[in-house]
């Protein structure tokens, strides 16, 4: 029997979202998860719902599972649950999140990511490699009601292992392709009987996958290295104490974007100057727990640093155009209290306090080379004489123009929240929750252009001249909303329900900072011709929040004992005032802009089966057809209609998983894994003139093990499928970058 509950959860990573049971009927707060071979009891310390019964659309991702299926970061998710999307492209900094055709590409997130509770406030900070994972939970439609601004499409929380829980010593070495090394390490156990501690580092490198045809070398050559510690003290009976933290630190080239051709294939990256990232990552959070048979106090404080380095070739073009560094600061931090009932009962209640801070600063330093001051600013002064011909010639003498930029945007906010679930009969039961969330963030500004002319009036010799232009100023927002959340569910044969939900999602609005560099140029235009309209800075730059309502009817059942699990889920998304993604009109940077309304309407399908001891199936169908409304874009930019760019209107994972044991054998265990994932119909643009079509791709993984010892082979992308990962247009072009090409390499491994 042990076995066929291992061979199930094995085989249950792309679909059906709780695989566990409860640990008995009046367990209400906890769900099993299996790892090392181990029953580990994990309660929840913000749901008065259990897991297992939650009324919502939830997939559960176990240890096993993500070292079967190689999760190594949060893009390597994409697809895994369905209707959740998160293309690999750019840089580790890029981490867009697509949830139901809700997502952000550029600023902020519609998506949350907690590591052990402690929130993430910041997208740069999402791609990192996992390390000593219990278990990834990724919830689908908003979580405002308890989770706030940051999760109107979602959350994802990774848990770590307990060194209390968990002695295991682990190491493994991996070689591929393409330059691939990557090395793990892991060791957790207990130092007495209430103290434990676990330790994780991992080493990643690769030499990329394409080349500059500009340079001849690879534009995306990655170096990982990072560790995480956790130390948990059970400090009595009642009390629980945990410390976490963890470093990172990557260095990669980046940004190898090439021309997207009429055809839809993307060419091999192009330019003369190289793009490259580097971060350097730390966090920590307190965890401190209080438990008793009636009550369960959580309390995390929570802080992150983050300093980062970009350099990107603007124009993507031999030419010396256009190039940008810059360069990020943050420093955040969190602190939350929940208190909860846990005692049986009809009423289970929560209530919880959050507070946040942080500080970012920027500094971006654009630079015009000779190209560009030929075809950009030399034209702009050139019109000024064309339309008025007493005024002045006027020649720009600079090799190259520099326009930085300094941003100072701090943040803070708190918030109250409530959550109530009343059980009228043994399976009938209402869910509502409400959250005040409360917003304040700013913007410090100061950024200057300056450049050297020779003028010259009519036939008198050129008279050398300085042009020059300064934008300083400040500006503040806020935001205060309440999120209601409701749900009825009903129960029946321990483990069928049937749930119907409505939830407030919202998205705070900010600041574009990244479209400085255009408005100091316009600001000199008008210096030296005045336009109609002055530039109005602060409502230039800001934009509004986003907000959502979420209606959503689902069904989960289990059948044959267990071995057969199955889930659908009918989804509706209002989503007005959307944040559209755009470059500005020169292409040297990016913006927000408010585009009307929203609607996403779909289905989700999850199925997972074992067929056998040795064998189970899963599959996991996501359905999204999400589409501007009317008043979107406004007048005829409108693109009333339209798909929602960047999220894919299919996804869909299917995976087999075959375990056999053998005794008295060279070998004690086989372990096959194979794994089809697939995205698409995606379109690149909000005008839907460029998109992806449906695509898929193969992964494949054969395991043997003997006593401590694994060896795995494994391949990604196993048929070489050619497919476009990210798709833009920029200064007049449009430009892509491929997906990665068949991948390969051998893994080995040690756990004592």
């Amino acid at each position: 029997m042990r076995r066929n509950i291992l061979v199930l959860l094995y085989a249950c990573c792309g679909g059906i979202s709780i695989h566990a049971q409860p640990s008995d009927k009046n367990d209400t707060d906890t769900v099993r998860l299996y790892a090392l071979d181990e029953v580990v009891v994990v309660p929840s310390v913000k749901e008065t719902n259990s897991f297992k019964g939650l009324p919502a659309s939830v997939s559960l991702f176990s240890a096993a599972q993500t070292e079967g299926l190689k999760i190594i970061s949060i893009k390597d998710l994409s697809t895994l649950a369905p209707n959740v999307y998160i293309p690999d492209y750019g840089s580790r900094m890029t981490v867009p999140v697509y949830v139901r055709g809700v997502g952000e590409r550029s600023t902020g997130q519609t998506v949350g990511l907690y590591v052990d509770h402690m929130p993430y406030l910041d997208k740069s900070a999402f791609d990192f490699n996992f390390a000593g994972i219990q278990r990834i939970e990724v919830l689908r439609g908003p979580q405002g009601t308890l989770y706030g601004r940051n999760a109107m499409g979602g959350i994802i929380h990774i848990h770590t292992r307990s060194p209390l829980d968990c002695r295991q010593v682990y190491a493994s070495a991996t070689s591929g392709n393409y330059g691939l090394f990557r090395a793990n390490v892991f060791a957790s156990g207990r130092l007495n009987r209430r103290l434990g501690l676990s330790v994780s580092g991992y080493f990643d490198r690769s030499a990329g996958y394409f080349t500059n045809r500009f340079s001849g070398r690879r534009e995306d050559r990655l170096e990982v290295a990072g560790g995480r510690v956790r130390l948990d003290w059970q400090c009595s009976e009642r009390w629980k104490a945990q410390l976490m933290l963890s470093v990172d630190r990557t260095k990669q080239g980046a940004f190898p974007y090439g021309a997207y051709t009429p055809d839809g294939t993307v060419g091999e990256p192009d330019y003369n100057d190289p793009g490259s990232y580097d971060r350097q990552m730390s966090g920590g959070n307190f965890n401190l727990q209080y438990a008793d048979s009636r009550l369960l106090f959580n309390a995390v404080t929570a802080c992150q640093y983050l300093n980062d380095d970009m350099y990107m070739d603007l124009d993507y073009t031999p030419s010396s155009r256009f190039t940008i560094n810059q360069k990020q600061r943050l420093r955040s931090f969190t602190e939350e209290w929940t208190l909860k009932s846990v005692s049986p009962g009809k009423w289970q209640w929560l209530f919880g306090v959050y507070a946040f801070a942080g500080r970012m600063n920027t500094s971006a330093l654009t630079t015009m080379g000779p190209d560009g001051i030929r075809d950009v600013m030399q034209p702009m002064f050139d019109r000024i004489h064309e339309d008025n011909p007493r005024a002045p010639v006027m020649t720009v003498t600079d090799a190259a123009i520099p326009i930085p930029g300094r941003f100072l945007t701090p943040g803070a906010g708190g918030a109250l929240f409530h959550q109530s679930t009343y059980r009228f009969t043994d399976g009938l039961s209402l869910t509502a929750g409400i959250r005040l969330d409360c917003e304040r963030a700013k913007m410090d500004y100061d950024t200057h252009v300056g450049m050297n002319l020779d003028v010259r009036m009519g036939n008198r010799p050129a008279v050398p001249m300085r042009a020059d232009t300064t934008l300083q100023g400040s500006g503040s927002l806020s935001f205060r909303e309440i999120l209601p959340k409701v749900a009825l569910k009903y129960e029946w044969n321990g483990g069928d329900c049937v749930y119907f939900s409505v939830a407030n999602g919202y998205k705070a609005g900010g600041y574009n900072i990244q479209m400085f560099a255009d408005l100091v140029q316009q600001a000199l235009r008008e210096k030296y011709a005045p336009a109609e309209a002055p530039l109005n800075v602060d409502e230039t730059v800001s934009y509004r929040p986003e907000y959502s309502w979420n209606y959503e009817a689902g069904y989960r059942g289990e059948w044959f004992e267990h071995a057969l699990q199955g889930e659908i889920t009918l989804f509706y998304v209002d989503v007005r005032d959307v944040q559209l993604t755009q470059f500005v009109g020169s292409g040297q940077g990016r913006m927000l802009s408010n585009a009307g309304r929203m609607a996403s309407k779909g289905v989700e399908l999850s199925l997972s089966a074992r067929l056998s001891n040795a064998l189970g199936l899963t599959a996991g169908y996501g359905y999204t057809h999400a589409t501007f409304g009317k008043a979107a874009g406004g007048g005829d930019a409108g693109y009333a209609g339209k798909y929602v760019p960047y999220a894919p209107q299919q996804t869909l994972s299917t995976v087999a998983v075959y375990r056999k044991s053998f005794r008295n054998r060279w070998i004690d265990r086989l372990l096959l894994h194979a794994r089809y994932h697939a995205a698409g119909k995606i379109y690149w643009t909000a005008d839907n003139s460029v998109s992806q079509d449906f695509y898929g791709l193969l992964d494949m993984k054969a395991s043997v093990a003997k006593g401590i010892f694994e060896l795995s082979l494994w391949t990604k992308n196993t048929l070489n499928t050619d497919y476009v990962a990210f798709c833009f247009e920029s200064m007049g072009q449009s430009l892509g970058q491929k997906g990665k090409p068949l991948q390969a390499g051998v893994d080995v491994s040690v756990r004592f």
